[in-house]
């Protein structure tokens, strides 16, 4: 083969590959060879991940830090226990019937303050969904964090796999998730 013929090869794979985005049978070419188009179909109808449709996460003002004080001592940067923040947020989102259920996962770090101690420390995290202005899915957790031992600071990871809401309201609905050292309650 000359050098030229070698030069081509890639942009003939380019061309094939466009060439078979572009047909008109999907199914043919999610499952080529196959005679029965019908599986590489609802194969794609029902995928798990529903990226066009899975509402951003937000953090509400307010509540990517959150801070414990002494009893008596709110306020006083002298009696912090811990401080809490989260630092970044992702979601993933699949469709089960009519209700749209996303993944919530925020990552964060607690540090003791100079009143605190390692240990074990649980911070309050609030996951809702909002549509407009409608409160459609609410979640306060207490995620467990650990502070070793001779370490004034730890980094977490907070998951919440079950948020679920109608999947006709993915189009305008928020996901928020942030600290709230409020009340249980769902909507």
């Amino acid at each position: 083969m000359s050098h030229s013929e070698l030069r081509s090869i890639p942009v003939l794979i380019g061309a094939a590959l466009i060439a078979g985005c572009t047909g008109t049978n999907p199914a043919a070419i999610l499952n080529p060879g196959g005679s029965d188009a019908q599986p590489a179909i609802d194969a794609v109808t029902n995928a798990a991940v529903v990226q066009g449709s899975c509402p951003q996460v937000e953090l509400r003002e307010g509540t990517a830090i959150y801070r414990t004080y002494v009893k008596g001592s709110d306020g006083d940067p002298t009696k912090v226990i811990h401080q809490g923040s989260i630092a970044d947020t992702t979601r993933q989102c699949r469709i089960n019937g009519d209700q749209m259920v996303a993944t919530v996962v925020a990552s964060g770090r607690l540090v003791a303050g100079p009143a605190g101690k390692s240990g074990q420390v649980e911070v309050p995290i609030r996951v809702a969904v909002l549509d407009g202005e409608n409160l459609i899915y609410s979640e306060l957790t207490k995620q467990p964090v650990v502070l070793p031992e001779g370490q004034p600071t730890t980094q977490f990871v907070f998951t919440n796999s079950t948020v679920t809401f109608p999947a006709s309201a993915a189009g305008s609905a928020k996901i928020l998730v942030g600290f709230d050292p409020g009340p249980y309650n769902t909507p």
